[in-house]
């Protein structure tokens, strides 16, 4: 409802106590579909109207205190400038919020689902616009301030039923929806749908009517609010029966400035997961072109002939060397075929070029091993990322969307190149995979558990130690503090690694690493616990890889 009449209606209302016997600081745009509008309002406090363009999941919010402009955005409609504030109200008839100034100049704020727009009029004309500027230029503009508008007309309906009855058995539209709607300025789809969940009988005129008048009049008398779907998207309504978990607000402008808050971090995760799947399939491709570049056969027939050519140099050393740039011998692992020829180096005797001969197979044939291993590596790469891929199709909420980005976040650098497996393999520490995306690190040594906590541990990392015994500390990663199917694991782990490991059931402490620090004069490896909690767990050593 963020778009609705009613929400503009009480957010122009809120904004001409506010605003009023305020002026105009500057009127700018620092990202792309988002004009800034600042204010000083009639207290002496800085406020701005930030109004979003481009997706009809926003509309217009307010933003508190001094926000400083970037030095490369541009300044827009500067006849406004230091202009007092004189009134704020709505068009009777339309999604129009306009902000009268001094010398005759309105800020016209045009809300529509699809063409929301801002521009400033002067003497019935639009003289600067944000969007459109040259096409609207010098246009008229209507205030229509004789109207009788949305307001009085609703008004006239809540209050003559056989008016309202009249209306509604004049149209001959199919579905009831399609009936009200035109009869109702103001209701959009979601609140004549919200009505007729009111109706105790939608096939009865008097009864839609007694839904009208209870909507119509908790619209006149709302209690914004922000609830979320169970796909993590926030809905602000205004009507009194919105969900269980919403959160209402005084002020319809708080409301909204709450709403588009939420909206944002919502629009922002959607766009980093895309984000995040375009680069998966371009690295993806990356190795899919590398693994179909790799030829290890060729290497292994070259390896082949240097060492067939230095085998048949040494069976050759006493054959007459005519010319110094090649020699033509026997083959004698292959009989009945024609005479081989080898390329040889003038300078060096026949027994030295087949050493040469031999030195080349070597280095090929360790060349080879090197290829296997990057091919063997690329291939694991390569069903990682397609498993990321495939578990980004099956995230539905804000919320696993979130999740999913924080958990692998550090998997692709800026590049989008996947980090290598083997510098996982290069950590001084015992590895533990507990599952797709969380990992346990353990420490071996007073030493090394001091290394793992305060340099290789992260802030919001889980760190886990068996509670009243000596041991490792340990360290989960891909896992938050909801995990508590992953942090039971850990901490069977972690009270393998203690001395209580042959305990039948051990007390083990875990909490976020930031909650974890040196004591003054500790010995190394001790250190200082707070906020843990505590499970209790069976010992389990499950599949530990040592580095």
């Amino acid at each position: 409802m963020i778009r609705n009449y009613f929400t503009l209606y009480h957010a122009a209302m809120e904004l001409h106590e506010r605003l009023c016997g305020g002026y105009v600081v500057e009127i700018y745009s620092q990202d792309k579909n988002e004009l800034r509008l600042s204010f000083i309002d009639g207290t002496g406090a800085h406020m701005q109207i930030v109004v979003v363009t481009h997706t009809p999941l926003l509309s217009f919010f307010i933003r508190e205190g001094v926000s400083k402009k970037s030095r490369d955005s541009p300044s827009l409609m500067k006849e406004a400038y230091r202009k007092k504030v004189a009134s704020v109200d709505i068009s009777p008839c339309d999604r129009e919020i306009r902000i009268a100034l001094a010398d005759d100049v309105t800020i016209v704020m045009q809300l529509f689902s699809s063409k929301t727009n801002v521009f400033l009029v002067k003497e019935n004309h639009i003289f600067d616009a944000f969007k459109q500027k040259n096409s609207l230029a010098g246009q008229p503009y209507d205030f229509r301030s004789d109207a009788s508008g949305v307001l009085r007309e609703l008004e006239i309906l809540a209050m003559n039923q056989s008016l309202f009855l009249e209306q509604f058995n004049s149209r001959d539209e199919e579905s009831i929806a399609e009936k009200l709607r035109p009869m109702l300025p103001g209701f959009d789809r979601l609140t004549v749908m919200v009505m007729l969940d009111l109706a105790t009988d939608r096939e009865s005129p008097e009864a839609l009517f007694i839904a009208f008048k209870s909507v119509f009049y908790e619209l006149i008398d709302p209690k914004g609010g922000v609830s979320e779907k169970e796909s993590g998207e926030p809905v602000f309504s205004l009507l009194h029966f919105a969900g269980k978990q919403t959160r209402y607000f005084d002020r319809i402008l708080e409301g909204l400035s709450y709403y588009s808050i939420k909206m944002c971090q919502s629009l922002e995760t959607q766009e980093e997961l895309k984000a995040f799947r375009k680069k998966l399939k371009r690295e993806l491709l990356n190795k899919q072109k590398r693994l179909d570049g790799f030829n290890p056969e060729m290497l292994n027939e070259l390896a082949k002939n240097y060492e067939t050519s230095a085998h048949l140099l040494m069976a050759s050393l006493y054959q007459p060397r005519t010319e110094w740039q090649s020699i033509t011998v026997k083959n004698i692992f292959l009989q009945g075929e024609p005479d081989t020829t080898i390329r040889l180096k003038e300078a060096l005797t026949l027994q030295k070029n087949a050493e040469e001969y031999f030195s080349k197979a070597s280095k090929t044939r360790g060349k080879l091993k090197t290829m296997v291993e990057r091919l063997s590596g690329l291939e694991r790469d390569k069903k990682t990322l397609e498993e990321l891929l495939a578990a980004t199709e099956n995230i539905v909420t804000v919320k696993e969307a979130r999740r999913f980005i924080e958990q692998h976040s550090g998997l692709l650098g800026k590049s989008g190149a996947l980090a290598s497996n083997n510098k996982r393999l290069l950590l001084p520490f015992r590895i533990i995979q507990l599952s797709q995306t969380a990992t346990v690190l353990v420490g071996k040594n007073a030493a090394n558990n001091e290394l793992l906590t305060f340099s290789h541990a992260r802030p919001n990392d889980i760190w886990l130690h068996a509670r009243g015994s000596a041991g490792s500390h340990c360290v989960l990663k891909g896992a938050t503090l909801q995990h508590l199917k992953e942090i039971k694991k850990a901490a069977e782990v972690a009270a393998w690694y203690s001395a209580a490991k042959h305990s039948e059931l051990v007390p083990v402490m875990y909490t976020l690493k930031k909650y974890v620090r040196r004591g003054k004069n500790l010995p190394t490896g001790q250190v200082i616990v707070e906020r843990e909690e505590v499970v209790i767990v069976r010992p389990s050593k499950m599949g530990a890889e040592d580095a």
